[in-house]
C-alpha cells in the first residue's frame, strides 16, 4: 500500500466556534474529524468564536490552535508563512457566508456540509412560514460552489448535492458514534428519554410538541412513566411536569442512555444524520422516531413513524411493553451502528478523504 503521508502536508480547519464536550453533534464531528486528520496532516485549527476554557480544545493534541484572522490580506500572509495548502470549513448552523474570502487564499478548499440547511428549512416550511428562504438557499449553494470538495454527511445528502454540482467531488463522511457495547437488558430499564442540545431549535420544537401533544397520552396508560430530557440546555423544561426530569450535564452518553427503555425522537423538521439517534442505537435503546430522526441512517427507514400524537404514542407502547420486539430492534440497531457508524468506520472514511487530497492536489 502506498504511504501517502510520509511527508505531511499542512491543513487548516475553520470551525464556527470552539467545540465543547457533549454539547452537540456538530462539535463532536469537528473534534473527531480534526483528530483523525491530524494523523495524516499538520493541522492548524481556527475557531471563529474562541473560548480557551472549552474542554475539547485540550484534547486536540498535535494540533495548532490559531485565533481568528479576520483581515483577508493578513490571512493570506498567514497561509503563505505556514505553507498551508488545504482549508476545511466546518459549516454547521451559524457559519457566516463571508468565509468565501478565506477559500481563495488556499490551493484546495473543502466544506464539510454537516447538514444541508435549505433541506431543513424546506421541512420547517410545512409547519411555519419562513421569510427569505429562497435567498438563504441561494447563498448556501453559492458557498458550496466556491469549494473544490464537499463532504456530505449521508448518502441522501450526497445525492442532493450532486443535483446542483454534478461535476464537483463530493466525499461521504457520516457522523459516527461510540459503539462500546452495553449489556443492560430490557428488565433493568424503565422510562423514556430524549437527548440533544436545546440551543438548537429543532430539538426545542420536538420536546415542546411531545410534551404538549403526546406525553399525556402515555401517562393515561402508564401514569408512573417518566420522561427524561437530557443534554445541554435541558433546564428550560424543568418543572413543566412532575414526571419530567431534566439533566443538562451528561458525561457518559452511552451509559446514560442505557438506563432507559425507549428513546423518543419526535423531530418535526431537520436535516443530516442525527447523532443522538446513533447514540441511542449504540446504547441498545430502541428508538421511536419520525423520518427526520432516522434521516440518512441506513436500514432504519422502515422504523419511522408519523408525528401524529396517537400514532407516536402507540409506537412507544408497542416497544415499551413488548420484550421480544424490544430485543430484536435493540440488536438490529446496534448492528447497524457497528457496521456503518462506528469510530472504526469513521477512521476509514477520513482516511479516504486524506488519500484523495494527497493524490489529487
Amino acid at each position: 500500500m502506498v504511504n501517502f503521508f510520509k511527508m505531511k502536508k499542512n491543513l487548516l480547519i475553520i470551525s464556527p466556534s470552539t467545540p465543547q464536550v457533549a454539547a452537540n453533534a456538530g462539535d463532536w464531528r469537528v473534534v473527531s474529524l480534526t483528530k483523525e486528520l491530524a494523523k495524516s496532516f499538520n493541522v492548524s485549527f481556527m475557531p471563529l468564536k474562541y473560548k480557551s476554557s472549552a474542554k475539547y480544545i485540550k484534547s486536540l493534541k498535535n494540533v495548532k490552535i490559531v485565533k481568528i484572522i479576520r483581515d483577508i490580506n493578513k490571512f493570506s500572509n498567514f497561509i503563505k508563512k505556514d505553507k498551508i495548502e488545504t482549508l476545511i470549513i466546518e459549516k454547521y448552523w451559524d457559519i457566516p457566508f463571508d468565509v468565501c474570502g478565506y477559500m481563495s487564499a488556499v490551493k484546495t478548499s473543502i466544506i464539510d456540509v454537516h447538514e444541508i440547511g435549505f433541506k431543513k428549512t424546506e421541512a420547517l416550511l410545512k409547519i411555519k412560514d419562513i421569510e427569505n428562504n429562497k435567498v438563504y438557499k441561494a447563498k448556501e449553494l453559492m458557498l458550496y460552489k466556491q469549494a473544490d470538495i464537499l463532504i456530505a454527511i449521508s448518502e441522501p445528502e450526497k445525492n442532493e448535492l450532486k443535483k446542483y454540482f454534478p461535476d464537483k467531488k463530493i466525499i461521504l463522511i457520516p457522523t459516527c458514534t461510540d459503539d462500546s457495547e452495553t449489556n443492560v437488558n430490557f428488565n433493568k430499564r424503565k422510562d423514556i428519554c430524549y437527548f440533544g442540545f436545546y440551543g438548537h431549535n429543532p430539538n426545542k420544537d420536538a420536546i415542546n410538541y411531545f410534551i404538549e401533544n403526546i406525553f399525556e397520552k402515555l401517562l393515561k396508560i402508564k401514569p408512573e412513566m417518566r420522561f427524561y430530557i437530557l443534554g445541554k440546555g435541558a433546564g428550560i423544561f424543568k418543572n413543566l411536569h412532575k414526571n419530567i426530569i431534566t439533566n443538562g450535564n451528561i458525561k457518559d452518553i452511552n451509559g446514560e442512555l442505557s438506563k432507559y427503555r425507549v428513546f423518543v425522537c419526535p423531530l418535526r423538521y431537520g436535516a443530516g444524520i442525527k447523532k443522538k439517534v446513533l447514540d441511542a442505537m449504540a446504547s441498545k435503546t430502541p428508538v421511536v422516531s419520525t423520518k427526520y430522526g432516522y434521516e440518512g441512517i441506513k436500514g432504519t427507514e422502515k422504523y419511522a413513524v408519523d408525528c401524529n400524537p396517537s400514532d407516536f404514542a402507540k409506537a412507544v407502547f408497542e416497544l415499551y411493553d413488548n420484550e421480544r420486539k424490544w430485543n430484536k430492534i435493540s440488536k438490529d440497531n446496534f448492528n447497524i451502528v457497528k457496521k456503518h457508524y462506528s469510530v472504526k468506520c469513521f477512521e476509514k472514511y477520513v482516511r479516504k478523504l486524506a488519500e484523495y487530497i494527497y493524490k489529487t492536489f
